[in-house]
C-alpha cells in the first residue's frame, strides 16, 4: 500500500495511532465493565431477565452485588449443567469461542516465541545489521523485510504444525460435539417430545393429500413401523392476517385506553382519529372496539369450518416411538435422494423440526419453484456483493491517513501537524466505519434466504450465516487487501496523465515497475495492523453488549416517557433472543483472519487470543442470564462453523504458498502443495466419523429392551393435528389489556354496559371486564400491578422450549354472555 507522503510520519502515525486506539479501548472496557457491575444488582430485568423466566431446573446461579462477584458463578457451572439450563445451541456456540481461544493460544505461545524473534533477526541479517526504512516498524515483527530463501523455511515448519494443530483440536471438539448430541437424543426432553418421531411430508401428489393418503403414501414406501397419527395440513386462507389485524387494533385500543383512562378524572373529550390522511373522524374506542368484535368473528368463522378447507400438499406422520422414525426418515431420505438424479418429482422426507421453528408459508412452496427462487436468490446475493464493492474500497482506502490525504488534498496540512488525530483516525473511526456499515447486512440476507424458501427459522439462520461469511470473505479480505494496490497504481498512471504523458506504453512501464504482485503479497500483511485495530475495537463492543447500554436506555426511555400499555411493560421484561448468525459469523471471520496471518504476521495472535478469551467469559454470562435461543437446534451451527474452518484453513494454506512464490521461496511452497489436501481429508473423515450420529439416533441395546419391555418413558399426550398445524388455527386471541385500577372507569367510557367475570386461560384464572353489546360481549383484561414483571408467553415458552406458548385449544372471546 503505497502513497507515501512523509516516510518518517507515517511511521509515527502507525504506532501513535494503534497505541492511541489501545488506550482508548482500554480505557472504554475497563469503564463499561465498571458500570456493569454498578448497575447490574439494580436492574435485574436489563441485566438477568432469566432468572424470573426460567423454570427451576434451568435457573441460573444467584448473583451477588459485588463489583465483580457475576465472575464466580459464570465460570463455575460446568458443561452438563449448561446444557440443561441453556441449551445445546448455546453451548457449542461457547465451546466454539473456547476453541478459537485454546487454539490461538497455541499460536500465540509459538509465534511470538519463536516466529517473531527470527523475522527480527532474519530481517537484521539480509539489511546489514540494521532495520530497512519503513512506514510502518510493526512489519519487522513479520516477514515483510525478510528476502533470504533460507528464512522462509521456519515458516513453512510452522505453517505445518499450525495446521496440525487446527486438526487436533478440531477434531476433539467434533468428537464432544458428537457424544453430546447422542445425550441429547437419549435426554428426557428429547425422548417425550413429539417433533422427535415425527416427520414431515412434502411435495404429497394430489391423490393422497388427506389423512388416509399420507397412510397409503407410507405403504408404498413399504414402511412397516407402527405409525401412531398422519395429519395433512389445510390451507388457513386470511387467517393469518385476520389475526396480525386483530392483534394491530388490540395493541391501538390498549394505546388509547392508557393515554385516556386516568382513573381519578376521565377528560370529558372522548379520544378520535381520522381514518386515512383526509378520512372522516371517528371515536378512538368504538372504532377499535367494533374492530376487534368484527375481526374476532370472521376469525372464529374460519377456524369452525377448517374440515372443509382445501387440503395442501404437505403434511405429518409420527410414530409410536422415536427409533422407528429415524430408521424411516433415513431410508427414505436416501431413496428420494435417487429419485431426485433421475429428475423425478416425488414427496420429500425428512425428520419433522420444531413447530416453533417451521416458516409455514413457505412449506407449500413446491420444488419447481424454489429452485428458481434460489438461483435468483444466489444472483442476487453475487450482485450484492459486487455493488457493495464501492463503499468497502472507499473505506479499505481510509485505513491509512496517506491515503486521504491523496483524496483529500486539503485535509493534508491538518493531518502532518496532527499525529495523534491521524493516529485516531487511522486506528479507531475506520474499523468502526467498517463495523457500522455492516450492521444492515444481516437484515437484508435474511430476506434473501426466506424468498428462497426456506422451510424453518433454523435453516434461514444457516443460510444467512454462510452468506455473510462469504460476504465477508470477499470484501473484508480478498477485496480489502487489494483495492489500496489497485488505486495506488491507478494514482501513479493519473500523474503520468496530469504530466502530459498519457499513452499506452507509459500505462504499460507504470504497471511494470509497480510490481504489482510483489505489492499485492506485502498489501496483505500490511493490513495486519488494520485487523488488529479492528479486532481490537470489538473487543470493546463485546464489552458494549455485555454492559447492554442501549436496551437499559431504550427501557427507561419507554417507561418514563412513553405512556406504556401493560402489555408493553410485560414484554419489556422479556428476555432477548439471541442472534446466533451474527456473532457466529463474526468470531468465524476473526478466526479465518488470525489463522491467515499466524505465521506471516504473528503480532496479530495476541489480539485474537485476547479477544476470545474476553468473549468467552462475556457470551457466558449473556446465554446464562440475559439471552435465550430462539428455536433450539441441538447445536446444528456447529457443522457450519465447522465447514468455515476448513475453508479458512485451506484459504490460509493457498495464502501461504501464495506469499511463498512471491516472495521468492519457490521450494519452500512446493513442501505447502499437501496441507489442502490434508485438510480435504480431514474433513472427510470427520464426516464418515461422526455425521451419522448427529443426524439420525441410533438406539442402545438397553434402549432397545425397554421397547421390548414396554419400560420406555411415557410420551406426552400431544397430537400431531394440534402440534402440526399451522400456528393460526391454535394461537391465542388476545384480548385487550388495562391496568386493575382503571377497571371501575370502564363502566363510564363504555355507558355501563360492563360486568366482571373470571376465566381460565392457560392454566390461570385472569380477571376479566365484558363488555355486553348485544349478543356480542367483548373482554377486557385487567392485569394487578405484580403480573406486570413476567410476560406469560416467554415464561411459558421456556417452560416447554420449541412449541408454540400459546398452544391451546381455540377459544372465542366474543359471542359469550357474562358471568357475574
Amino acid at each position: 500500500m503505497s502513497y507515501v507522503g512523509q516516510e518518517e510520519q507515517s511511521a509515527a502515525i502507525t504506532i501513535t495511532g494503534m497505541v492511541t486506539q489501545l488506550a482508548i479501548n482500554t480505557a472504554l472496557g475497563l469503564g463499561t465493565l465498571i458500570i456493569f457491575g454498578i448497575l447490574r444488582p439494580r436492574n435485574g430485568i436489563v441485566y438477568a431477565p432469566k432468572q424470573k423466566y426460567s423454570p427451576e431446573k434451568k435457573q441460573p446461579p444467584k448473583l451477588e452485588t459485588g463489583l465483580f462477584s457475576w465472575i464466580k458463578p459464570v465460570i463455575s457451572v460446568s458443561e452438563s449443567q449448561l446444557i440443561e439450563k441453556i441449551g445445546l445451541d448455546a453451548v457449542m456456540y461457547l465451546k466454539f469461542i473456547s476453541l478459537c481461544r485454546n487454539l490461538f493460544l497455541w499460536l500465540f505461545f509459538l509465534g511470538i516465541c519463536i516466529i517473531v524473534p527470527l523475522n527480527i533477526y532474519g530481517t537484521l541479517q539480509d539489511s546489514d545489521g540494521h532495520f530497512p526504512p519503513s512506514d510502518n516498524p510493526l512489519q519487522f515483527l513479520s516477514l515483510s523485510y525478510l528476502s533470504s530463501e533460507k528464512w522462509f523455511w521456519i515458516h513453512v515448519t510452522f505453517t505445518w504444525i499450525f495446521s496440525g494443530l487446527v486438526y487436533w483440536l478440531v477434531y476433539k471438539q467434533y468428537k464432544d460435539y458428537s457424544e453430546i448430541k447422542i445425550g441429547y437424543f437419549e435426554s428426557e426432553e428429547y425422548q417425550t417430545s413429539l417433533h422427535s418421531r415425527t416427520l414431515l411430508i412434502t411435495n404429497i401428489p394430489n391423490s393422497m393429500r388427506s389423512d388416509k393418503g399420507l397412510l397409503e403414501l407410507m405403504e408404498s414406501f413399504h414402511v412397516k413401523y407402527p405409525i401412531s397419527e398422519a395429519h395433512i395440513v389445510r390451507e388457513v386462507g386470511k387467517l393469518p392476517k385476520l389475526l396480525k389485524k386483530q392483534d394491530t387494533a388490540v395493541r391501538n385500543l390498549e394505546t388509547v385506553l392508557a393515554n385516556y383512562l386516568n382513573p381519578n378524572n376521565i377528560p370529558e373529550a372522548r379520544p378520535h382519529h381520522r381514518l386515512g390522511l383526509c378520512g372522516t373522524s371517528v371515536d378512538s374506542i368504538d372504532y377499535y372496539t367494533q374492530k376487534i368484535q368484527s375481526l374476532e368473528n370472521q376469525i372464529f368463522e374460519i377456524r369452525n369450518a377448517m374440515s372443509d378447507r382445501k387440503p395442501l400438499n404437505y403434511g405429518f406422520v409420527s410414530f409410536t416411538n422415536i427409533p422407528d422414525a429415524h430408521r424411516v426418515a433415513k431410508e427414505l431420505r436416501d431413496k428420494s435422494l435417487v429419485q431426485r438424479t433421475q429428475n423425478v418429482i416425488s414427496p420429500k422426507i425428512r425428520l419433522a423440526p420444531w413447530p416453533k421453528d417451521i416458516i409455514w408459508r413457505n412449506l407449500s412452496i413446491p420444488d419447481t419453484v424454489k429452485g428458481p427462487k434460489t438461483i435468483a436468490g444466489h444472483a442476487i446475493f453475487i450482485a450484492l456483493c459486487f455493488f457493495w464493492l464501492v463503499p468497502i474500497s472507499f473505506i479499505s482506502t481510509l485505513a491509512q491517513v496517506k491515503n486521504i490525504e491523496t483524496i483529500f488534498p486539503f485535509m493534508r496540512g491538518v493531518l502532518s501537524n496532527n499525529g495523534f488525530i491521524s493516529g485516531l483516525l487511522q486506528a479507531w473511526m475506520t474499523p468502526l466505519l467498517l463495523a457500522l456499515f455492516f450492521l444492515i447486512l444481516p437484515t437484508i440476507l435474511s430476506e434473501l434466504a426466506k424468498q428462497q424458501g426456506k422451510i424453518t427459522k433454523s435453516s434461514l439462520d444457516r443460510s444467512t450465516l454462510g452468506k455473510l461469511y462469504l460476504f465477508f470473505i470477499i470484501n473484508n479480505i480478498i477485496i480489502y487487501t487489494s483495492a489500496s494496490t489497485i488505486i495506488d497504481t491507478w494514482t501513479k498512471i493519473r500523474i503520468k496523465i496530469d504530466d502530459g504523458d498519457a499513452n499506452l506504453r507509459d500505462f504499460y512501464v507504470v504497471l511494470k515497475n509497480s510490481k504489482f504482485l510483489d505489492e499485492l503479497a506485502d498489501s496483505m500483511i500490511k493490513v495486519s495492523t488494520f485487523w488488529i485495530n479492528y479486532i481490537s475495537l470489538r473487543g470493546v463492543a463485546a464489552v458494549f453488549d455485555l454492559a447492554q447500554i442501549v436496551s437499559l436506555v431504550m427501557k427507561f426511555i419507554k417507561r418514563r416517557f412513553v405512556k406504556p400499555t401493560p402489555r408493553n411493560l410485560k414484554e419489556f421484561s422479556r428476555p432477548p433472543d439471541f442472534d446466533y448468525p451474527v456473532y457466529y459469523n463474526l468470531h468465524i471471520f476473526f478466526f479465518t483472519i488470525g489463522i491467515l496471518y499466524s505465521v506471516i504476521a504473528p503480532l496479530i495472535l495476541f489480539f485474537c487470543f485476547t479477544y476470545f478469551a474476553l468473549a468467552y467469559l462475556i457470551y457466558r454470562y449473556q446465554l446464562m442470564y440475559v439471552f435465550t435461543t430462539k428455536v433450539e437446534t441441538a447445536g446444528s451451527f456447529w457443522r457450519l462453523a465447522f465447514n468455515r474452518i476448513v475453508f479458512s484453513t485451506i484459504f490460509w494454506q493457498l495464502a501461504m504458498i501464495g506469499v511463498m512464490n512471491l516472495k521468492g521461496a519457490g521450494i519452500q511452497s512446493i513442501t505447502l502443495f499437501p496441507l489442502p489436501f490434508l485438510t480435504i481429508f480431514f474433513k472427510v473423515i470427520c464426516h464418515r466419523r461422526f455425521d451419522q450420529k448427529i443426524h439420525y439416533y441410533t438406539p442402545s441395546e438397553t434402549y432397545l429392551e425397554d421397547l421390548k419391555n414396554e419400560s420406555k418413558l411415557e410420551y406426552n399426550n400431544e397430537k400431531v393435528s394440534t402440534r402440526f398445524d399451522h400456528p393460526s388455527l391454535t394461537a391465542e386471541v388476545i384480548t385487550p389489556m388495562v391496568h386493575s385500577n382503571a377497571k371501575d372507569a370502564l363502566s363510564k367510557i363504555y355507558h355501563g354496559r360492563v360486568s366482571e367475570t373470571k376465566v381460565s386461560r392457560r392454566g390461570t384464572i385472569k380477571s376479566m371486564s365484558m363488555i355486553v353489546d348485544g349478543d356480542n360481549a367483548l373482554k377486557i383484561q385487567t392485569v394487578e400491578e405484580n403480573e406486570l414483571e413476567v410476560d406469560e408467553d416467554a415464561y411459558l415458552e421456556e417452560q416447554n422450549p420449541g412449541y408454540y406458548a400459546s398452544y391451546d385449544e381455540p377459544q372465542s372471546y366474543s359471542n359469550q354472555q357474562p358471568s357475574t
